[in-house]
């Protein structure tokens, strides 16, 4: 059957929660064309967001696919990030409905819809540091092919001002707060800080700085008091900022994390009984990895190849070629502590 037809069909009765009209999303999978498919998923990332005026989001999601859009040639190791979002959204509302939910450890739709859909809108960033390494790279070669012994040209990427919020408040104090009430062993300062000082990018650093840097002038403009009262302005938007700090901060804490490497979670891996959305995002991303097309593989592999079940107690997920497989399997047991979960 495949593993898209498993998804649609287990989240048509929960689609109000998330926002998700069964029938583009199923117009969506069922397209074979990757650019139309691409445009179809940011037309659909745009409506889901929309129902909380919090569209203004899309911007870097349409920036990010003109990025591939141009950039997939330059680098052949380049795969698709925005038709993964959704495809990620989609598996993680199944696996919250039909393996969370039973557990009592419901991830919230709106903190998921945040954390599912823009988890990796970073990507260009991560990106254009990638390139830039190719680049100082050929130059390096020439210089060596040429018996030159100067030192190696190299290109710094530093981020400024990307954790500075309004009012003085700094973005990482309340992504730390958020992480530490998960009981994660993660420093968000520090890692923040290697990554400036080794010169690369992490993707979901800085997908989820950019997030709460949106967003909170968003909250600024409604309600600069940041008062936890009920303000509805535009009308039948609620800015009271305990949204902000119980919703938003969390899903970016969750994107911030999901993609840290593995040494960050040795001593604390992901739980999904108090770490549920961050352990819900980074196995989504993990398992979704079909219909990812690159340059060396226009297509991806296909949705047959995959599928997802959930029988009482377990989630089993099924992957037909085992190289996949086993580094999927991989790629979970780095963060992930749960023995419920099985990769066939």
């Amino acid at each position: 059957m495949g593993i898209n037809t498993t998804v649609l069909n287990g989240i048509s009765q929960n689609a109000d929660d998330y926002g998700i009209e069964s029938w583009r999303i199923e117009e969506f999978l069922t397209e074979r064309d990757f650019l139309s498919r691409q445009t179809k998923a940011k037309d659909i990332i745009q409506d889901i967001m929309t129902a909380h005026r919090k569209k203004e989001l899309l911007g870097p999601v349409v920036e990010l696919a003109k990025m591939e859009l141009g950039i997939r040639e330059i680098d052949p190791s380049l795969r698709d990030h925005v038709v993964h979002a959704l495809l990620s959204f989609l598996l993680g509302v199944f696996i919250n409905e039909h393996f969370l939910k039973p557990r009592g450890q419901t991830v919230d739709p709106f903190q998921w819809k945040l954390a599912g859909l823009f988890h990796d809108v970073g990507y260009p960033a991560q990106i254009a540091k990638d390139i830039l390494k190719s680049y100082t790279k050929q130059l390096n070669n020439i210089k060596r092919d040429l018996s030159d012994t100067r030192p190696d040209v190299y290109f710094s990427v530093v981020p400024v001002g990307f954790n500075e919020l309004t009012n003085g408040v700094n973005s990482l104090d309340l992504i730390q707060e958020r992480l530490d009430g998960w009981e994660l062993n993660i420093d968000a300062k520090y890692e923040y800080t290697k990554m400036v000082n080794s010169g690369n990018v992490c993707h979901g650093i800085i997908s989820s700085l950019s997030v709460l840097y949106v967003i909170d002038m968003m909250y600024q403009k409604y309600n600069p008091r940041r008062a936890y009262v009920d303000i509805y302005d535009p009308p039948g938007v609620n800015w009271n900022q305990s949204y902000f700090k119980n919703d938003v901060v969390p899903a970016c804490a969750a994107v911030f994390v999901h993609n840290l490497p593995a040494r960050c979670f040795r001593s604390a891996p992901l739980d999904r009984n108090r770490a549920a959305l961050p352990y819900l995002l980074r196995l989504s991303d993990c398992l979704q990895d079909w219909e990812r097309p690159s340059a060396n593989d226009h297509t991806g592999l296909p949705d047959g190849d995959f599928d997802i079940d959930t029988p009482p107690g377990r989630l089993v997920f099924r992957v037909a070629d085992s190289a996949r497989r086993k580094q999927i399997a991989k790629e979970i047991a780095s963060a992930i502590l749960d023995p419920d979960i099985e990769v066939l």
